[in-house]
């Protein structure tokens, strides 16, 4: 299969006005929002200033270029570049305007009238943003030990757990919550359910987590203590009575959760690129303002250095993107949207923190925001599929792959 990752003049040109934005604008308010843990002062201004509006998905402004450029190149093409083009000049904008893949989860398992409800007020420019909530404090990446339970109680669905690192779920409009209707039955019976703010036994227990990195970034802890939801708040119910063990792939919550996930980790990776873009660039900076308090062997071997970091994030943004590419096509990607998101991060963290020692304390030093980003990249590694999860996957697929061809 033959790939085109060239992108159009229209995209190259997007991507430039956001990084430029991105630089010019929100990197300057990047260490107020680390230290505040929340949206700096000033973020509205700053976001309105962007040339594209941010969140999942990206939205177009009047008069912006980014409708042709989802045309020519495909949205999730084109969303890959914008992406790590903000995080270049800081990522906090990525996680201050309702960043999270609800909405993603109810437009893959919902039904129409589900989607017209939930989603659909996003072509009118109407937002809704949506908390996605999977992750609880006995497991991450495996969506199969989900322990919070949804029993069927007259004409309602009574959820009782909790949930944790659940972006935007202190402020979403609503929740996407994952939830077994019957333990017995494993993964099979995980559903996913909307929750509404405000809904009757949900309450927010913790705001935000204190973190390493991305502090802005509001992820919260939730509870559910017998919290009533209407049948039809069931993501794909229509009416009827689903056995646990059914293996109905509309309604299932596992599916929905793998295959939402499978669509924001390359974009997760680009993010993680971008980052690490500009730690190299901060350090080369360093490096020629003081180029000749270095021996000649030193900045020779810095050099060569440089050469290879930018190998690694160029070979890095080719898998993100042959991801997207696939994405954008319809075509299975399931093993190269792993492979982007085990290589690009770690690569990612690696490269900082060289450019890090390349600078020496000026590297850990708040004068520069290069710690702040090897503090931010990490968590790329680590939440919506960590690495070794990546890994198993790609494994099995290769795998299936081999045993279906014997």
């Amino acid at each position: 299969m033959t790939i085109e990752l060239a992108i159009s003049p229209t995209t190259a040109a997007l991507r430039e006005r956001v990084r430029e934005w991105s630089v010019q604008q929100a990197r300057p308010l990047a260490r107020e929002a680390d230290r505040r843990h929340a949206a700096p002062e000033g973020a509205d201004a700053v976001l309105a200033a962007c040339p594209v509006g941010i969140g999942f998905p990206l939205r177009a402004k009047p008069g912006g270029q980014l409708a042709e450029a989802f045309a020519a190149d495909g949205a999730y093409v084109v969303t890959a570049l914008v992406q790590e083009a903000i995080a270049y000049g800081d990522g906090w904008p990525l996680w201050t305007n309702g960043g999270s893949i609800g909405q993603n989860v109810v437009k893959l398992m919902g039904t129409p009238e589900q989607k017209e409800r939930w989603v659909g007020g996003l072509a009118r420019g109407e937002m809704q943003f949506a908390a996605f909530a999977l992750t609880e404090a006995h497991f991450g990446s495996d969506v199969s030990q989900v322990a919070t339970t949804a029993t069927r109680k007259g004409d309602a669905w009574v959820l009782n757990g909790s949930k944790m690192y659940c972006s935007m779920g202190a402020s979403a409009d609503y929740v996407v919550v994952f939830a077994t209707i019957d333990k017995a039955a494993g993964r099979h019976g995980i559903r996913a359910f909307v929750v509404e703010k405000g809904a009757p036994g949900f309450r927010v227990s913790k705001r935000n987590e204190a973190k390493l990195g991305i502090r802005c970034a509001e992820t919260s802890e939730l509870r559910f203590e017998d919290c009533a939801i209407p049948l039809d708040h069931c993501l794909g119910w229509r009416g009827d009575s689903p056995g646990a063990g059914s293996g109905d792939r509309k309604q299932s919550g596992f599916v929905g959760a793998v295959t939402t996930l499978g669509s924001s980790r390359p974009l997760l990776a680009g993010i993680s690129l971008g980052l690490a873009r500009a730690a190299v660039d901060v350090a080369a900076e360093w490096v020629q303002a003081r180029r000749g308090e270095l021996t000649p062997v030193r900045l020779a071997r810095i050099e060569d250095e440089f050469v290879r970091m930018d190998d690694a994030l160029d070979h890095a943004r080719r898998l993100v993107l042959r991801a997207a590419w696939m994405k954008d096509r319809k075509l299975t990607n399931t093993r190269e949207a792993s492979a982007a998101k085990a290589y690009a991060p770690p690569i990612a963290e690696r490269v900082i923190r060289r450019a890090m020692q390349i600078m020496g304390p000026d590297g850990l030093s708040e004068r520069y925001l290069v710690e702040k980003w090897h503090r931010d990249v990490k968590i790329y590694d680590i939440f919506e599929g960590s690495g070794q999860v990546m890994r198993i996957t790609m494994s099995r697929e290769r795998m299936g792959s081999v045993a279906a061809r014997a």
